[in-house]
């Protein structure tokens, strides 16, 4: 190590040990708490069904990335805990090691780890970028240790935690290796680039490495466009790949959009070259959406085995995506730490000397641009590496404002997130289907339908049968079959606005992952409209904070995982 490595690390270490402290501690408690003791001492409750989806496809039960399965399982058989050696591509069998109590908790706490890590690499990311501002670090590390979305993502055992770590520990080596060009930085950014792309395909992290370009390229990549006209041909590169992977784009429009486009490009100012490139781009944005790779992370499909598919959603996509990001970053930050982002944004701009050491960021703008404008797959825990880049910026904001003057201010900072923080957190443990479990032991049901996500008492599991809305159809005979109906919003919130349907929902056939018919049946039932349903108990999801109870009212419950628990008596309509 040399000389000023270990200045640096000697004057930092302890804040940055004291951050990861204040991140572990309410990550790693939930970790291991959150659906444990529901149906008495020692009991586990899965409330999260994508929890070990990379342990399953690890011992080949399905598909999806292997490499944190592969991490957990590993960490398990040091523990004494590894999976059966015949059980390797026995989807069941497979399913029930990676659902099992003792692995899922090695998950969570390895995700509440990595969680409770990202914040440490943020606030080196942060003393990276801005040297002489530390405070600017602690105040991210802090915002993002304090951030009840990024908490509640780091205590589930997916591999999205773990994910946008390893993606801030990747750009945090590029960084370092821009700024010293030695060999053994690039080829441990190189490293760092496969478990990004390995942990949950993220496939923008390559871009990072354009900042290596010299700056003869990039002022040749750019001779003829100011910083406006850049910024707007960007985003009409941008937009008609949008259109072009738009489900209900028409083809008469192609020609009418080529035209736009090219009335936007200076062409006299630029060389001949570059003529060539932005002659192309929109043959080259409607060229990619005939790649069924990229046609499936941005189109979608119109059916799935729920009924709709993401493509289903047709022109309402734009709105979705383009209102998700502001309404994620808005609970992520909470509002003070959001209303600073503009100002972050500034001051980054007006440093024009610091560009090259922030374009190894760039992985995080095409993100940014691809869940604004392209991706068909919205739920919110996807946005999940914008929120450290989103802090690091309203950290800069605060710093670089007046009220950076007011020692209250900087309190008000941290402390509404905190706020919101233990509103989300209170959520997990104090869950609906917690409450829901005395109304079962009072009332002993003997045939219930229920909707997924609604997780019965274990004791009463043999009552139950999978509700489908068919079962109400006509006379609803079959649904008259059972006493109860329980649905659970995680499940029947398809039929409303929500982060995958947006906020125009009057077309039922623009729905995603639903039918039309049940969608009607969910709003007719949610109404207190059909004959055959009579409300008996409901069990909420209570919030206190602003930004959750402003969600509450238009999408419905931020997590995705806990939500409202409505009981009806199934009645004959008389």
């Amino acid at each position: 190590m040399s000389a000023a490595s270990k200045v640096f690390w000697r004057y930092r270490a302890l804040p940055l040990f004291a951050l990861f402290i204040l991140a572990l501690i309410p990550r790693l408690y939930s970790a291991q708490t959150v659906g444990w003791g529901w149906d008495g001492p020692g009991s586990f409750t899965l409330v999260n069904f994508d929890e070990g989806g990379s342990c399953r496809a690890a011992l080949e039960g399905f598909e999806y990335s292997t490499l944190v399965g592969r991490q957990t399982i590993a960490i398990a058989d040091l523990l004494g805990q590894p999976p059966p050696a015949d059980i390797v591509g026995d989807a069941a069998r497979v399913k029930q090691y990676c659902h099992s109590p003792g692995h899922i908790l090695i998950a969570r706490s390895y995700s509440a780890i990595l969680g409770a890590m990202t914040v440490v690499v943020l606030a080196v990311l942060a003393l990276q970028l801005l040297p002489q501002k530390p405070q600017i670090a602690w105040t991210a590390g802090a915002l993002l240790a304090l951030s009840g979305f990024h908490l509640s993502e780091s205590h589930s055992g997916t591999v999205d935690a773990p994910s946008a770590f390893f993606i801030y520990l990747f750009l945090v080596s590029v960084v370092a290796a821009h700024k010293h060009r030695s060999p053994g930085r690039i080829l441990l950014s190189l490293v760092l680039l496969i478990l990004v792309v390995g942990t949950k395909y993220w496939v923008f992290a390559p871009f990072a490495f354009l900042a290596f370009l010299p700056p003869q390229a990039w002022s040749y990549l750019t001779q003829g466009l100011n910083f406006s006209r850049l910024v707007v041909l960007v985003l009409a590169s941008v937009t008609l790949v949008a259109a072009a992977t738009n489900s209900a784009f028409p083809l008469l429009l192609v020609l009418p959009l080529f035209a736009v486009f090219y009335l936007l490009v200076p062409w006299r100012k630029l060389p001949v070259p570059m003529r060539i490139v932005w002659l192309l781009v929109p043959l080259m944005a409607f060229g990619l959406s005939l790649v069924d790779l990229f046609a499936a992370y941005t189109t979608g499909n119109l059916t799935t085995p729920f009924g709709t598919g993401y493509a289903a959603i047709g022109w309402n996509k734009w709105l979705r995506n383009l209102l998700n990001v502001p309404v994620v970053l808005l609970v992520g930050l909470g509002l003070p730490a959001f209303l600073f982002i503009p100002r972050g944004i500034k001051a980054v701009l007006e440093r024009p000397a610091m560009y090259e050491r922030w374009l190894c960021l760039l992985p995080l703008l095409i993100f940014l641009l691809f869940m604004m404008l392209l991706s068909a797959v919205t739920y919110y825990r996807h946005y999940l590496p914008l929120i450290p880049i989103a802090v690091l910026l309203a950290s800069i904001g605060f710093w670089h404002s007046r009220w950076s003057a007011k020692r209250w201010a900087l309190m008000l900072f941290l402390a509404w997130p905190a706020l919101l923080a233990l509103d989300i957190e209170q959520d997990y443990h104090q869950d609906p289907r917690i409450a829901m479990r005395d109304w079962y032991t009072s009332n002993r049901p003997e045939r219930v339908f229920y909707s997924f996500y609604v997780n019965p008492p274990a004791q009463f599991a043999g009552a139950h049968r999978l509700f489908t809305p068919e079962y109400a159809q006509g006379d609803a005979a079959s649904m008259q079959l059972a006493q109860y109906l329980v649905l659970s919003e995680n499940w029947y919130d398809t039929a409303f606005a929500n982060e995958l349907n947006g906020p125009l929902v009057g077309n039922l056939d623009r729905l995603v992952k639903t039918r039309p018919e049940y969608a009607t049946f969910y709003r007719r039932a949610l109404a207190g409209q059909h004959p055959n349903l009579e409300a008996d108990t409901a069990f909420e999801v209570v919030n206190f904070m602003p930004e959750l109870l402003l969600h509450s009212a238009f999408y419905g419950t931020f997590q995705i995982l806990v939500g409202d628990i409505h009981i009806w008596r199934i009645t004959d309509g008389g």
